[in-house]
């Protein structure tokens, strides 16, 4: 780093990624420092500088420093990339402990114990927040952590449909099901046989008593507002039997029309969604859903579209930009075990392979948001015709209080305006974003810090 570079860190103070220390600290704290820096966003550990930004110099031995540098490197659990160089400012020596982040499913440890900067100071993760940091990176996937359930809880018709599907129908004559469980990673030995989730997920008797968040509810609505429902489902089986399920009520609840080819005297059925991308949608609603979450994945089916929402946002390692182009998978054994059965490829084709067959249909794109933790798609039909609002008609009644609100309290939160108008996350969430579209309010900030303000000249609009 040059000399100017190193000034102007000094300059700005301390932050989540710059840490000063005036001396040589002991190498216990110095490894929780680095370690707290790889597992954040990486940084900096100015050795000689003052809390006050005051160069003071180093008076230790800088050489046994280095070596003691790359000693606590290797104390640390992976070890994470550090360079140490020595600088002189006015005669003054300080030593630039320059610390890379972490790869994202990978986390730094001390001492077993994982550390995190927030704001200019390093902590020590422990209960709920440890958890969510080792859940946010993926080294806590829920497919593979051990269930409560034995192997006599196991429906072994289950096993022999998922090994038909897979091409090996006689694997059972030779391998019986605690095998069938190892062989696939879907357990492990620890003294006993320990099932892993992904087995009471996919083959238990009951996966409903396992994991009642893993449940599809789906609704259709008369008109294109949540309010009159003309029939519901709830489906709580396995995976696999959820997906067929649900994608064959929505074929039965959403419009048809008949064609006639020239060529031949038979009629074809067109349903208003093509039917590929109504799969694809259900399967990766069930594939990346997050399952630590006891929010089921909720379907509603209006006259001019479908929404689809599941919790759990971005997959970690997968960006905005750069969704619909990779395949990151947040549940990898359940993504074995659709891929297996033919519902999903590994090839991160599905969202563009969508995005052509509404297009072949003469449909819009599919609409993909992520908000308030959760992943929502919506298809529109061709009855769906948004247009640009002229003053505030064509808002609906939750839109209009909330911007009601918003000239009373000049801001609002996500889950203010569906606790206001009494519905749920994913619809706040939708109505929300139609008031950007069309300019009514901005966003501030993100994630969970985000809210809401109106847009200029809105304040006088009737």
């Amino acid at each position: 780093m040059k000399q100017e570079d190193i000034s102007a860190l000094i300059k700005n103070g301390e932050t989540q990624e710059v840490e000063f220390k005036e001396g040589c600290p002991s190498g216990h704290k110095l490894a929780e420092i680095i370690c707290g820096l790889a597992n954040t966003d990486g940084g900096v550990l100015i050795l000689g500088i003052s809390a006050k930004k005051e160069i003071k110099g180093l008076h230790c031995d800088l050489d046994k420093l280095q070596q003691d540098i790359a000693n606590i490197r290797q104390s640390i659990h992976s070890s994470p990339q550090v360079s140490t160089s020595i600088h002189a400012f006015d005669d003054k020596k300080i030593a630039l402990i320059e610390v890379n982040k972490a790869n994202d499913k990978n986390a730094h440890t001390f001492n077993g114990a994982v550390y995190v900067r927030i704001g200019s100071t390093t902590h020590k993760l422990e209960g709920q927040a440890l958890f969510d940091f080792l859940k946010n990176k993926q080294i806590l996937c829920f497919d593979e952590q051990d269930s409560e359930a034995k192997i006599e809880d196991l429906d072994e018709h289950r096993i022999e449909n998922y090994l038909i599907k897979r091409g090996q129908p006689d694997y059972l004559k030779s391998n019986n099901s605690p095998e069938f469980i190892l062989n696939n990673m879907f357990g492990r030995l620890n003294g006993k046989l320990k099932l892993k989730n992904v087995a009471t997920l996919f083959f238990a008797r009951e996966p409903h008593r396992w994991h009642p968040q893993n449940e599809i509810r789906i609704v259709r609505f008369s008109g294109t507002e949540p309010i009159n429902i003309i029939s519901q489902r709830d489906f709580r089986s396995d995976p696999i039997e959820n997906i067929g399920q649900t994608i064959s009520f929505i074929r039965e609840n959403i419009s048809k029309r008949f064609i006639i080819p020239q060529d031949s005297p038979r009629r074809i059925e067109i349903e208003e969604y093509p039917h590929p991308v109504i799969r694809e949608a259900i399967v990766n609603a069930a594939a990346h859903r997050d399952y630590y979450s006891y929010d089921s994945i909720q379907i509603n089916i209006f006259e001019d579209r479908i929404e689809i929402s599941n919790p759990g946002g971005l997959a970690q390692g997968l960006t905005k930009e750069f969704f619909g182009k990779r395949s990151v998978r947040r549940n990898p054994l359940t993504y074995r075990i659709l891929r297996d059965c033919h519902y999903v490829e590994g090839l991160g084709l599905g969202v563009p392979q969508m995005r052509n067959e509404m297009r072949k249909a003469g449909l819009r794109d599919p609409e993909f948001n992520f908000e308030g933790g959760f992943f929502v798609v919506t298809l529109r039909n061709a009855k769906s015709n948004i247009k640009p609002v002229e003053g505030l008609k064509d808002l609906n009644s939750r839109q209009l209080n909330a911007l009601d609100y918003l000239r009373q309290n000049k801001t609002i939160k996500s889950k203010t305006y569906a606790n206001i108008n009494e519905v749920s996350l994913p619809i706040a969430l939708k109505d929300i974003n139609e008031l950007i579209k069309f300019k009514f309010v901005k966003k501030i900030g993100s994630y969970r810090g985000a809210y809401y303000v109106l847009n200029e000249g809105v304040k006088n609009v009737k």
